[in-house]
């Protein structure tokens, strides 16, 4: 190796969060294949949002006297400041006329990131209401009070439907976790747990179903989304440690972004071809509605039905998370996501192709 190699590769482990290390054991890679906002949901929502589903732009806008006017004005529905400012850039300044039903059930997913059993306030946490988990445990994914009765992010709804299509077609938003040490996949009492953003694209099979065991590449241009923590499995389910700051790269509703999701944790059901669970954490607020704003915020008028001044104002309304020093208002909002994955090849930049050779062994049983 020349001394420019060397250079550029001492300067890509000094700079990266994660030191990758061959760990005894056996290695299992994940590639992320859809990831939607884990909701409580009963047919139409009848029992968790019994005043019905949000209202959208186009509602809000028609409901102002002057919308018609403002729409010659204006142009569009999402233009309902009073000086045509557009509702996901500066939604203070845009008031709705009709009520956005909110999430009415104490019955959700999500994690417990706080630690407490009743959502008090904590030196990292304000006061909020929990959740109960399915097995009657205290969660927190307060983000679901803001998108649970929005059509758009329910099960079928156009967001969460178009957004699985976008992790698997852009690879921008491919996200690996490899699994090392491990020495048994029903209970390791030690795991290390790594994430990355991958390169590769994923291929389909019959019926849009996605094969395991593809080859996936580590994205080593972006030592910024690579993250280490310590994990173990119970019973077939894997808990990680949590990740402070955990920024993922994001193409969402046809715009590039990103998230940072505080306190970042998994819990994930392993399974042969898989896994599937719940990625929890605080979502940044300032990072989230920057990339909402910009994605379906925009087009919220088609694609919602959602108002865009009520998604920012309880958002901010249900945070409860890292509040401010001064204010002591809460700058991120706890948040729960569904994902799924399946068993992947993960090669290294420059490696032997060992984890592969671990992750084959295992596909051949």
């Amino acid at each position: 190796m020349n001394r420019s190699c060397a250079a550029l590769v001492c300067l890509v482990t000094l700079l990266s969060p994660v030191a990758a290390q061959q760990a005894s054991g056996e290695t299992i890679g994940l590639v992320i294949t859809e990831w939607r906002h884990a909701l409580y949901e009963t047919p139409g929502g009848k029992e968790e949002c019994p005043a019905g589903l949000t209202q959208g732009e186009m509602a809000q806008h028609q409901a102002m006297e002057n919308s018609q006017e403002l729409r010659e004005t204006f142009g569009y529905f999402t233009n309902r400041g009073p000086n045509g400012e557009h509702s996901a850039y500066m939604p203070l300044l845009s008031e709705d006329l009709l009520p956005s039903p909110e999430l009415q059930t104490r019955i959700g997913y999500g994690l417990n990131l706080d630690g407490t059993q009743t959502g008090e306030a904590t030196n990292n946490s304000c006061r909020h209401e929990k959740f109960e988990g399915p097995e009657g445990t205290a969660v927190d994914n307060q983000l679901a009070r803001v998108v649970g009765c929005t059509a758009s992010w329910r099960t079928g709804g156009f967001a969460s439907e178009f957004f699985k299509q976008e992790i698997v077609n852009f690879p921008l938003n491919r996200i690996l976790i490899e699994i090392s040490g491990v020495d048994s996949e029903e209970n390791d009492s030690e795991v290390m747990v790594h994430i990355y953003k991958g390169l590769d694209g994923l291929s389909l099979g019959a019926g849009g179903t996605i094969p395991p065991f593809q080859n996936q590449r580590i994205d080593e241009r972006y030592t910024r989304y690579m993250y280490e923590t310590k994990g173990s499995i119970t019973d077939g389910v894997l808990t990680t440690e949590p990740i402070q700051e955990a920024w993922f790269p994001i193409y969402w509703i046809t715009t590039p972004a990103e998230r940072l999701v505080r306190d970042m944790r998994l819990r994930l059901t392993l399974t042969k071809n898989g896994a599937e669970g719940i990625l929890g954490g605080y979502e940044d607020l300032k990072i989230w509605w920057s990339a909402h704003s910009r994605g379906m915020g925009g087009a919220a008028a088609s694609v919602g039905p959602h108002s865009n001044a009520w998604y920012y104002r309880a958002a901010h309304r249900y945070a409860d998370g890292y509040p401010d020093p001064e204010s002591g208002q809460c700058t991120a909002i706890s948040a729960a996501y569904q994902i799924n994955a399946v068993r992947a090849l993960i090669a290294h930049p420059g490696s032997d192709d060992a984890r592969m050779h671990n992750n084959s062994e295992t596909a051949s049983r």
